[in-house]
């Protein structure tokens, strides 16, 4: 379609008679939920899209119907969409808020929750050499979010090749946006150096004369920003406009679309009108009678192939060079491994550069060998994982390193609210298996902020996938698993198994077990009678495996009796069917978990056990972590956590041995 006023009209006027149809619905009661219409702001969609290419890329976020329709064309789509129905964009799934169209269109409900996402679909690009514009809409609302102020600084620093629209209307749903920010919305991007342009409420020819200007720049790996005063007209969502009448009479006197219609001869005006009126009533009736859509409009929404070329993951000589005395060197070995190998692998987080290496030296040397594939990141917890979101959905394996388990609680709205949700929210559209990984659990004394086990905040978590290291199960079977995942996963390390030393396994108290690996059920299992005669079952994972494994030996030698242990290495989602295959003919089972219990792994695993009636006859207990603050002082930290006569006193009131 060319460029020209009469075209940006109708396209204009498109979206404006499309959204006031679906307020009609809304009123008549045939729609349900909520809608957030762009009325007044529809210019911004048309003039910024029309410089952009078909396969660049627009993220959006709740008023995204305008920017929607602008870059797909799929009035039909959106429309079943918001009716509910499987031929929506998203299969009637994401509403009228979180939409996605082929990987060219993607848009989410929470504010500014995708620009660390957008600024890694970019990142993408600027890797590949794919010479896209990845276009982000926000709103000037969006700069309370601490999110957007992250991501800003990403972009800048990594030169992305990002045009940032911030649609500035002047209010936040309904609080006037110069009372919540101590700066204007400009202002507060220059901070950044970010070239940034202001526009002030223009119509569509102008800001597609401005935009593509700047979408050349884009192209060149310089991010933009182009702020343009806009006209909300309507409510924030259907009826919640608490603005006064006069207030919305001015605003109404800078509707770009009238600047539009000045430029055009009345004969045409109404012509045009009725034009469009005619079109988006037949889209209506169309899929009033639900017409099947045109195949144009289809999209490929079948199950995505699962990654290939992971043959370095199922080779089980990868540790044959492998020299090292403890486990902490093994883990870095593996990513040096997998990061020759394969060149899709990108490893980011805080301090990770050489010398340093990693808080844990997980990371040491990789940034000297493999230059191009490490970043070692702001102190961003949020915004970097939903960075390695974006480039693992354009075929990245980006593997982010959060440097203590305590601080996943600053990446938790991405990983609930966003990547979590993206492979089944788009209808399946997409994969992102991003895998972040983190030292959980204390006994180094680092006190209250730098010691909890805090995994069981992520295990009800659906669509993320959580798996737990221990010295026994093979890393790489774990992460052979993790990168065909359609989704993110989180990967749990203990820092005390960092130090423990690998030799050590071959020590009385390890070798005298029978183990069995069940690789896909992700499940250890040892045994002191070759698992013919133990009285009690263990069920435990990660940090604590080792440790249970001392413990349950020392308290053979001293009573004589026999305890099976099953230490999982996956934890979500729990395979209950693969557990209870564990704890045939055993009636006493202990879970341990390193945390505090409540809530927890051993609440969740006793809880689904108990409900089964073939499980009906096993006494249950289980042996957690104190509650209240972890301590410092390491004496008090001793008995804060898990220890050997904890353990024994528990064992010996379940097999009632005084």
């Amino acid at each position: 379609m060319k460029n020209n006023l009469m075209n940006f009209y109708e396209q204009s006027l498109e979206i404006r008679y499309f959204e006031e149809k679906l307020l009609q619905l809304f009123s008549e009661g045939k729609i349900s939920g909520t809608t957030h219409t762009c009325i007044g702001q529809e210019n911004n969609a048309v003039g910024v899209i029309s410089a952009l290419k078909k396969n660049d890329i627009v993220l959006s976020n709740h008023r995204c119907h305008g920017h929607f329709l602008k870059h797909t064309k799929n009035f039909h789509g959106l429309l079943y969409e918001i009716l509910g129905s499987k031929k929506g964009v998203c299969g009637g799934i994401g509403g009228s808020q979180h939409l996605f169209f082929r990987k060219i269109f993607y848009s989410n409900g929470i504010l500014g929750g995708n620009a660390p996402m957008a600024a890694g679909l970019a990142l993408a690009s600027k890797k590949e050499k794919l010479n896209k514009i990845i276009c982000l809409f926000i709103g000037d609302g969006a700069f309370g979010e601490g999110t957007i102020f992250e991501t800003l600084n990403l972009i800048s620093i990594l030169n992305l090749p990002i045009l940032i629209v911030i649609e500035d209307n002047g209010i936040a749903q309904t609080t006037n946006t110069k009372n919540t920010l101590s700066n204007s919305v400009e202002e507060i991007c220059k901070s950044f150096s970010i070239k940034t342009t202001v526009l002030k409420y223009e119509d569509a020819i102008n800001i597609y004369n401005k935009t593509k200007i700047l979408a050349k720049d884009v192209r060149k790996n310089k991010p933009n920003i182009l702020v343009l005063k806009s006209t909300r007209l309507g409510p924030h969502s259907k009826g919640d406009d608490t603005r006064p009448k006069k207030e919305l009479k001015k605003i109404a006197e800078l509707d770009p679309l009238k600047k539009l219609e000045r430029k055009i001869k009345n004969g045409k005006i109404n012509k045009t009108r009725k034009k469009i009126q005619k079109k988006i009533e037949k889209i209506f009736n169309e899929v009033k009678l639900n017409t099947v859509l045109e195949n144009k409009f289809e999209q490929n929404l079948e199950n995505l192939n699962k990654q290939k070329n992971l043959n370095y993951l199922t080779n089980e000589k990868i540790f044959d060079n492998f020299n090292g005395k403890r486990f902490g060197e093994k883990v870095n070995f593996f990513f040096h491994h997998i990061l020759k190998k394969d060149k899709k692998i990108f490893f980011l987080g805080e301090d990770i550069d050489d010398p340093y290496g990693g808080a844990f030296k997980i990371s040491k040397g990789l940034k000297t060998k493999f230059n191009n594939q490490v970043f070692s990141t702001p102190i961003s917890e949020a915004s970097i994982t939903g960075l390695a979101s974006g480039m693992s959905i354009q075929g990245f394996k980006p593997i982010v390193e959060i440097m203590f388990g305590d601080f996943l609680t600053l990446t938790f709205d991405q990983i609930v609210n966003n990547i979590s949700k993206f492979h089944e929210m788009y209808n399946k559209g997409i994969s992102n298996p991003i895998i972040i990984r983190t030292p959980m659990g204390g006994r180094r004394g680092y006190g209250p902020t730098h010691s909890q086990s805090l995994e069981k905040f992520f295990l009800g978590i659906h669509g993320l996938n959580v798996y737990a290291l221990n010295t026994l199960f093979p890393i790489q079977n774990i992460y052979h698993d993790a990168f065909q995942n359609f989704g993110p996963n989180l990967i749990i390390e203990n820092k005390t198994q960092y130090n423990f030393i690998l030799d050590d396994l071959k020590k009385q108290e390890f070798s005298q077990f029978s183990i069995k690996h069940d690789i896909e059920s992700f499940k250890t299992e040892l045994s002191l009678t070759n698992f013919s005669d133990d009285k009690a079952t263990i069920i435990t994972y990660g940090g604590l495996t080792e440790l249970i494994i001392e413990y349950v030996f020392e308290y053979y030698l001293e009573t004589e009796i026999p305890i099976k242990i099953v230490s999982l290495a996956k934890l979500n989602p729990i395979n209950i069917k693969n557990i209870k295959n564990s704890l045939k003919n055993m009636d006493k089972v202990l879970v341990a978990e390193e945390s505090d219990g409540k809530y927890g792994f051993s609440s969740e695993i006793i809880s689904n056990l108990s409900e089964d009636k073939e499980c009906k006859n096993i006494d249950f207990k289980r042996i957690t972590s104190n509650k209240g603050v972890i301590p410092a002082s390491v004496d008090l930290e001793k008995k804060y956590f898990i220890n050997k006569d904890k353990l024994f006193d528990i064992m010996n009131k379940l097999l009632d041995n005084a």
